[in-house]
């Protein structure tokens, strides 16, 4: 299948670059890089060459020729350096394969259970957990409006008439993999699984770099499955027994909530289904850490550890009672990181090559905005922050000016048109959601919210070497970001900020339980008490996971999609509804104006389109309908009974589209709100229209009246 060909040259082609640029800790990081290096280059080059053809019928058809082309020179070309032989430190922490496999294994099933347990198709239906539907309701819009319809040049499904305002590259990519061969819910799932497989590789990665302990970067990967506030205090509190609250667990049906009157509290906004939901977030904070892991093993790598110096006098820096104190494997930390001040690498014979290698990685950073705003801006923000707290401060500018440039341009298209990117509101905004942000109630949300695995990360920082606490220093830009800022016209787009700061949290917050680990007599046992407490609300919500409602909505199979599918150009406007997620949007076409919070999100204009939308569906003048609606290039106009029963039905047109418009489909079975559909007659028939109107004037002023 031609779809999993173009994945298997993703992960070729990311080899074959990395293979050149990069060494890595494992096998897992070398694919993990390669596929995310290899998803974003792809995706751009293939997006590029399709609006290239955008004269064409079907942009993804000579886009994928032309990518595949492309694709086989740079494999050609990079052959020398076999991809199976990646450059594999020599320095890895001990520990076992085995146990690194396992986890990976792990990771696999659980990712599946998110993706594919959340959105299948079965009988023509798209089957979604509730939890997913409003946010897949404009993601998989666009993405069937790449994968069936023709969104060349890119605009918003559920807003048309404008350039787009979004990131949807990983949309689109999810489009092309349906396009080459896959269906809707594989395409998207597939793409999900294997992004977050990566970032989780690329946590314990860098978790190995940063503590040299695989354990660490074990622990902290599964800490991302389970996002842990205090929510579960109140919520064990209400029971009024062990069975009541075990049986209230197994049958949860709703997010934890504080019993605080923050905003989004009952949508989940600290649990796991940010990731599940917002999956596009994924491949920008992979390519974060990529870019992390690539900084911290580069500032390994210059300074040289005490066991390559034997005959030199940093050994007295490293206290002969630290040494021996410590385990084999935290010794050999300890030695590191106690002479990391002094001794570096002088040699510079590889210098060209690191420039190289920086600015390619800046490169790929700048390539984020239309994948993911959130983290590009995150990344940028925090390797600003280390371009001060780190040495070899040349190469790091180097990266940022590279991503800048590159980005730039991506950042004006999103966001440098009427109001900038906060659309009018301020850019400092204290307090995130907290209502009333006096400095008590603000610490009093973060401490309630982030407690447990702050404490933790505080005590690891006591204890950890310079170059991690560097690292948790540089990370304090997030939530300082997030609590006194706003940079898009949604503040809880800031928590985006914060997501990606626990997650690294989790980081030092495993460094600790492995420490504590270590205790002799009692080291095992409080470690276990640690990851209970800091998973336990985590754990309790995988019911409300499991439980959730499942949303059916048509999609193929029916006789809607197969009209539209027969008698309409992938290129058709429709105005109907306002959609949150329909059959017309699920087959590639686009509407004029869907569920209005998306389009106040991304800082469209609402107060022009819901006036120019009032007229349209109110107007009696048949002759001035057809005007307007040629105007704003609509081409069908759907009318069922949400628009029947809504707040213009006093005043809703319908007699004069039954009466002066074709109807060119009707829901007779009444499955999709008793639909009628009429096509829009064009301006070329105009005027011959307007000559068979004089004879009904009379019935024209009866429906004004």
């Amino acid at each position: 299948m031609l779809a999993l060909l173009y994945l298997a040259t993703i992960l070729m082609q990311g080899a074959c670059v990395c293979r050149r640029l990069y060494g890595f800790n494992s096998v897992y990081h070398y694919i993990a890089a390669s596929f995310l290096v290899g998803l974003v280059l792809s995706t751009w080059a293939t997006y590029l060459f399709a609006l290239a053809f955008a004269w064409s019928n079907t942009p993804l058809l000579g886009a994928n020729i032309l990518f595949f082309a492309l694709a086989g020179l740079v494999i050609y070309k990079l052959r020398p350096r076999s991809a199976f032989n990646p450059k594999l430190t020599d320095s890895r922490p001990s520990g076992s394969t085995v146990w690194d496999a396992f986890f990976i294994g792990c990771f696999i099933l659980a990712a599946c259970y998110l993706m594919f347990g959340t959105l299948w198709l079965k009988d023509g239906n798209a089957r979604m957990a509730s939890v997913v539907w409003n946010d897949f309701g404009p993601n998989l819009s666009l993405m069937q409006s790449f994968a069936v319809g023709h969104n060349f040049p890119t605009e918003y499904p559920h807003y048309i008439g404008e350039p787009i305002r979004y990131h949807f590259l990983f949309w689109f990519q999810a489009g092309n993999l349906e396009f080459l061969g896959l269906n809707m819910a594989w395409a998207l799932n597939l793409l999900s699984v294997f992004s977050l497989l990566a970032m989780l590789i690329l946590i314990m990665t860098l978790g190995e770099l940063l503590f040299q302990s695989r354990v660490v970067g074990r622990i902290a990967a599964s800490l991302f499955f389970f996002p842990t506030t205090l929510s579960y205090v109140p919520f064990l509190q209400s029971q009024h027994s062990l069975s009541q609250a075990f049986a209230s667990i197994i049958h949860l049906n709703h997010w934890l909530v504080s019993g605080y009157p923050y905003k989004a509290e009952a949508v989940g906004t600290w649990s796991l289904s940010i990731f599940y939901v917002q999956r596009h977030f994924i491949v920008g904070i992979g390519v974060f850490l990529l870019v992390l892991t690539f900084l911290v093993g580069f500032c390994r790598q210059r300074r040289r550890p005490f066991a390559s110096t034997l005959d030199g006098t940093n050994v007295a820096k490293a206290s002969d009672a630290e040494i021996k104190g410590a385990e084999p494997e935290a010794a050999d930390h300890k030695i590191a990181c106690l002479t990391s001040e002094t001794q570096t690498d002088s040699s510079h014979e590889q210098s060209p090559h690191q420039i190289v290698s920086f600015a390619f990685t800046g490169f790929l950073l700048g390539l984020l905005p239309l994948w993911n705003s959130a983290a590009f801006a995150t990344a940028f923000a925090v390797v600003a922050v280390m371009l001060v707290l780190f040495p070899y401060r040349v190469y790091i500018l180097s990266l940022l000016i590279t991503a800048a440039l590159v980005s730039a341009p991506q950042l004006a298209f999103l966001f440098l048109r009427d109001q900038g990117f906060t659309h009018g509101n301020s850019i400092i905004h204290w307090g995130l959601v907290v209502e009333n942000p006096t400095l008590s109630r603000v610490l009093s949300y973060f401490c309630f919210t982030f407690g447990e695995k702050l404490l933790l990360g505080l005590a690891a920082v006591i204890f950890c070497m310079t170059l991690p606490r560097r690292l948790f220093i540089a990370l304090l830009i997030l939530p300082i970001l997030a609590f006194s800022t706003q940079l898009s016209t949604d503040i809880i787009n800031n928590h985006k900020f914060l997501y990606i700061w626990v997650l690294l949290l989790n980081l030092f917050a495993a460094y600790t339980i492995w420490r504590v680990g270590k205790i002799r007599w009692v080291g095992k046992s409080v470690a276990v008490a640690l990851l209970l407490v800091v998973t336990f609300g985590g754990a309790i919500e995988w019911f409300r996971i499991h439980n959730d409602t499942i949303v059916d909505v048509p999609f193929r199979q029916n006789r809607l999609s197969e009209w539209l599918q027969a008698n309409t150009s992938p290129r058709d406007v429709f105005l109907t509804d306002r959609f949150v997620i329909h059959p017309i949007l699920l087959n590639g076409r686009r509407i004029f104006y869907g569920w209005p919070y998306f389009a106040w999100s991304m800082g469209y204009s609402l107060s022009t389109r819901d006036t120019l939308y009032g007229k349209l569906f109110t107007e009696k003048d048949p002759v001035e309908l057809v005007r307007l609606l040629n105007e704003n290039s609509i081409r069908y106009v759907a009318i069922d009974n949400g628009l029947r029963s809504g707040y213009l039905r006093d005043k809703l047109n319908e007699p004069v589209f039954k009466r002066y418009f074709e109807t060119v489909f009707q829901d007779k079975e009444n499955r999709f709100g008793a639909l009628i559909i009429y096509r829009v007659p064009d301006r070329m028939r105009n005027n011959t229209w307007r000559a068979g109107i004089g004879d009904r004037i009379a019935s024209i002023e009866a429906i004004k009246r």
